[in-house]
């Protein structure tokens, strides 16, 4: 038996730990004989953290909180969080004897650039591109003091481990770059797989979710399922929705998200009816799906977004439902290219909105089946496992 340690650094408000990392570390466990710990720093309640650390029981995954502070300012409470977070991580790896440790992104990687490796490898999670997400999204200056120490510390850990996983191709083109190397043998993509048996189209759940909702039978339903913000192209999504809302009326577009005011204080009056926003339990998400008809997953292709997997394509295309991706969003575009009923959004061209109208209107018989098959192909949670136990194994 093996341990490894997963160590990452989220706010109060993600579900990723529990609803992606657990059950893929729990699926690989299945598979190998290897033990997962996660050490999740976080400023989340008591409550949220009782809550994931009962999943990961219920996965035979040792999970340990430990607290960012918040205080006196953000920027002070979080050097504090990490120079005790060091000691408490040294001592954690001795005391369980961990023989793998998986810093996740930028913090932790901090964190584990100031502990010496003693009987242990490093695996790096560099997930997408987190320092270059915060320069197109959150008006990081590249000029900056903070995004040339963060760029430090990445490089650093980047060179450090004896291997790095992400999630695109790209990815790992723009770090062999950033490093100046040739050789790719450390890195590895890993896939955010999905329970297959999970995600799957139910036709009664559909017939209970669109009566429930007031949907009629014939009625074509947009949905989106997820964050909004930003990075998730909403004002697109409205365009594409009101344009072809304004030729088929009885149309309707369910957002699944649980930022609600988000969606609300954003929609325009003359489409307001045809809109339905609402916020579910993880364990209905499948059953909502069931419901519609074409589903996005538009991103802004900014540069930062070559280095990311969404999630909520894998399940998509797992419920077998048309999808309409954007081109530059790490290696979907490679995928999507080759499903049937799926549509590729280009976001130079300038009749992208037209074009995809047209798309959903010649969208009659759809291949549930074919779309499922590549979903299982590509993102179900076997396939996950077996990425990352590739990436373990090949630990130098």
């Amino acid at each position: 038996m093996k341990n490894i340690l997963f160590i990452t650094w989220d706010g109060p408000q993600t579900s990723y730990m529990e609803g992606l990392f657990m059950p893929i570390f729990n699926e690989i466990q299945l598979q190998s004989n290897y033990k997962f710990h996660i050490i999740q720093f976080t400023w989340a309640t008591k409550e949220k953290n009782d809550l994931v650390l009962k999943k990961a029981n219920e996965y035979g995954i040792q999970y340990t909180s430990q607290p960012i502070y918040r205080k006196p300012i953000a920027t002070i409470g979080s050097i504090y969080s990490i120079i005790k977070g060091i000691k408490f991580i040294k001592n954690y790896i001795l005391k369980n004897q961990i023989d793998i440790v998986m810093p996740r992104s930028t913090m932790p990687s901090i964190i584990i650039n100031r502990i010496k490796k003693v009987n242990f490898k490093i695996l790096f999670d560099a997930d997408g591109l987190p320092i270059e997400e915060r320069v197109d999204f959150s008006n990081l200056s590249k000029s900056s003091l903070n995004y040339r120490f963060f760029k430090k510390e990445e490089n650093k850990i980047l060179n450090y481990s004896e291997g790095v996983i992400t999630r695109s191709k790209k990815a790992i083109t723009i770090h062999k770059e950033t490093l100046n190397i040739i050789n790719d043998e450390k890195f590895s993509v890993v896939i955010n797989g999905r329970n297959s048996d999970f995600f799957k189209f139910d036709i009664i759940e559909r017939e209970r979710i669109r009566n429930k909702l007031k949907i009629e039978k014939d009625t074509k339903v947009f949905i989106y399922c997820g964050s909004l913000g930003k990075q998730y192209g909403w004002k697109l999504m409205i365009k594409i929705f009101k344009g072809y809302y304004l030729k088929n009326p009885n149309s309707r577009f369910l957002i699944l998200t649980g930022n609600i005011e988000y969606a609300k204080t954003r929609i325009s009056k003359d489409i307001l009816d045809s809109i339905i926003v609402v916020k579910i339990p993880f364990e209905e998400v499948p059953n909502y799906l069931s419901a519609g008809d074409v589903a996005f997953a538009i991103r802004e292709p900014k540069y930062s977004m070559q280095g990311v997997a969404p999630i909520k394509l894998g399940e998509y295309l797992l419920m077998g439902l048309p999808t309409i991706a954007s081109i530059g969003i790490g290696d979907s575009e490679e995928i999507i290219s080759k499903i049937p009923d799926c549509f590729l959004f280009n976001h130079q061209e300038p009749l992208n909105i037209e074009h995809t109208i047209n798309y959903i209107e010649n969208l009659k018989t759809i291949n549930r089946d074919a779309i499922r098959q590549f979903g299982i192909e590509n993102f179900s949670i076997e396939k996950s496992a077996k990425s990352y136990l590739t990436a373990i194994e090949n630990l130098k």
